[in-house]
Formats: C-alpha cells, structure tokens, sequence
C-alpha cells in the first residue's frame, strides 16, 4: 500500500533524467542531503532566485580546460528575459572553475536554467548534481532546471514549477467547493428520503423504493448526453450549478441510510411517537444521531467520488476558471510526452487535502463508529 504512495512521492522530486530512464531510481539526488547543503550555498535556505542587479556564484569543479556555459533559451519562445538579461561569465575560483550570474536588468527572476559544455577529457566532479547529461561531440551538456535555487528551491522545484503551471488555487477552490456542498445537500437529501421509506407508512412505498434500486443498473455514461443537453437548455453549461447540481442526490446515500434506519429498533420510535414527536423529531432526534456511521460513510464516498471527477467536469466546462484539480493533471500531458516529476508532483498537492483530511478527521470516525452502539 505504501510502495505507490512512495513512488509518486519521490517522483516528485526526481529530474527529468531521472524520472524518465529506464533503471529506476530509488532515491532521488533531489532527496540527498550533501546536495541540499551545495543549494544552499548557492542560493541559501529559501527558494533561491535571481534579484535585480544580483548575482549567483554558481560552482562547477576542478578541469584542465574552462568550459562554456551560456543560458538556454525557453522551449517554443521567441524572446526569453532571463536570456537576455542575465550575463553569464566562466571564471577561475578557489575549488576549480566557477560560473557567475549576474542579473543586469530590473526584473526579478525564480528560475534560471543553466547549460555548461563540460570537457570529456576532465573528469566530472561537480558541487551539484546536473538534471540532465547527454553527449554532444567532444563536451558532456550538462543542464541544470534553475541554477539559481535555494535549499528549499531545489528540493521542492517541481512543486513550484507544477503549481506556476496552471491555476492550481482555483482549481482547489471550485473543486472543495463542490465537493462541500454535495455532501451537505446530498447528506440532507438522502436522510430524508432514507427515513420516509425506511419508516414512515405509506401507499407503494416498497414499489418506490425498487424503482429508485432499479436506476443504479442504469450506466452514468449513458445519462451523460441526456444532461449535457439538459444542462445547455437551462444554460448552466461552464457554471457551479452543471458542476454540483446533477449530483446531489444518490440513490446509494438513500440505499445505505436507508438500511441504516432499519437497523435501528423500533421501539425507540413507538416511544418517541407516544411523547408526541413528529417525524422530523424522530428524524433529528434519535435516527441521525445513530446513524452517524452511515453519515460519515456517505459523506466520505461522496465528497470523495466529487473531487476525483473528470469526465463530468471535462464534459460540462470550458473556461479555466471553472476547472477542477483533476482537469489541472491534464496541463502536464501534451503531445510531446508528460513531465513525470511536475506530474507527480501536482499528484500529490491533489491528493494532499485527502491525506490531511482524513488524519484531522480520524477521531470523528471512531466517535461515530463507537456512537452506533445503544447502552
């Protein structure tokens, strides 16, 4: 169980390279320690960057000949500043040659990538460890993502790159927003409708409630173009309401609370009726309260089933304001391959309100698993 958990987390913090060869990589140099401390003298402790009229001492290593060293330029740019702005100078240091940047302009810059053509005839024994190393003629090429990257920079680089990426804080908010108030309005759907059919008489009820079983044989795929056209009629199409609405209530919710009030003996409600309580009392009073289980299961498998959509969201919005997280993953798949490590990376922001979640929440679940007994 925890082997996946493991992998996504230290494919995060892997280099391209790395992320892509077909050895695996068990731990990450972005996970080493003695590398952690080469950032850090570089850029310090925080994430690093390159200020105005600022610059960076960049190490390499000792070396017959000095290498070249020149900034590239960004895939599919025309014009890139930190090309432009930032002067890039080979120097000889104490430890062995040493490459100064110097940010001429007046814009501040987070990252910037590095490419040194090292000599094949020099050993390499760089400070920190390149992301990518390839041959080209008589050099090794080595890159670097940002040369420029404090500690915490250079750990957590693609963190910061997956979340420059794509809009990743709307994409939480409209995704918790929905989720939210599924389980709020579902929950309340379903114990309603649960306890009408579980306990109170009347005329057909058991027909009802089969017919409402008989739709969870219904495929959601074949209801898919029924509610798009429905949803374009009402013209909630890109909006909360094509988000939200179609799911709020679930005949699973009203199939498990259902069962749940079953389970529950009958005598209490003969008592409460005698007192002189309604249903609603009944309800609020004495089924709910020992239907927490069933509550927190729905709730969980609902607010679950919400956040990890894709399909419905990637049907019924087109704006990037009404995305969810789990559209955002796509911003990281193209036509020219994924980018594993800001994949994984955004991965585990997704399912990190999940993880929190559920340790901030554990206490409820046993309360509510403990409450389910009667004294």
């Amino acid at each position: 169980m925890a082997f996946p958990f493991y992998w996504m987390v230290s494919t995060s913090l892997k280099s391209p390279q790395e992320a892509q060869q077909a050895q695996p990589v068990w731990v990450p140099e972005r996970m080493k320690p003695q590398n952690w401390l080469a950032a850090a003298r570089i850029g310090g402790m925080g994430l690093g960057g390159l200020a105005p009229q600022k610059t960076r001492v960049f190490p390499l290593g000792p070396g017959p000949t000095p290498p070249k060293a020149f900034i590239p330029m960004a895939l599919g740019a025309l014009v890139d500043p930190r090309k432009e702005q930032v002067r890039v100078e080979v120097r000889k240091g104490e430890g062995g040659f040493e490459v100064v940047l110097e940010n001429t302009g007046q814009t501040r810059f987070q990252t910037v990538p590095l490419v040194v053509l090292w000599p094949k005839e020099a050993p390499l024994r760089l400070s920190l460890p390149p992301d990518l190393i390839r041959s080209q003629g008589a050099y090794w090429r080595l890159e670097w993502m940002n040369a420029t990257a404090g500690a915490l920079g250079y750990v957590f680089h693609n963190y910061l790159e997956a979340w420059r990426a794509a809009p990743f804080g709307r994409y939480f908010f409209n995704s918790l927003i929905t989720a939210s108030i599924q389980v709020a309005v579902g929950l309340f759907l379903a114990a309603v409708a649960a306890f009408a059919l579980a306990r109170i008489p009347f005329p057909g009820k058991e027909g009802i409630f089969l017919l409402i079983l008989a739709t969870m044989m219904v495929p959601g795929e074949v209801l898919l173009i029924p509610s798009y056209l429905l949803l374009a009629k009402l013209k909630w199409l890109d909006t909360y309401y094509a988000l939200i609405v179609p799911w709020l209530a679930s005949v699973f919710g009203i199939f498990l609370l259902r069962q749940f009030y079953l389970s529950l003996p009958q005598d209490l409600f003969d008592a409460a009726r005698i007192d002189g309580a309604g249903y609603l009392t009944q309800l609020f009073k004495i089924a709910l309260p020992l239907a927490v289980p069933g509550l927190v299961t729905y709730g969980i498998f609902t607010f679950l089933g919400a956040y990890n959509a894709l399909l419905w969201p990637l049907i019924v919005t087109q704006s990037p304001e009404m995305r969810t997280v789990q559209l955002g993953l796509l911003a990281f798949i193209g036509e020219a391959g994924s980018d594993y490590g800001q994949l994984m990376a955004a991965s585990t922001l997704v399912i990190l309100p999940i993880v929190l979640g559920y340790f901030l929440a554990q206490k409820q679940f046993i309360q509510g698993v403990a409450r389910s007994g009667l004294k």
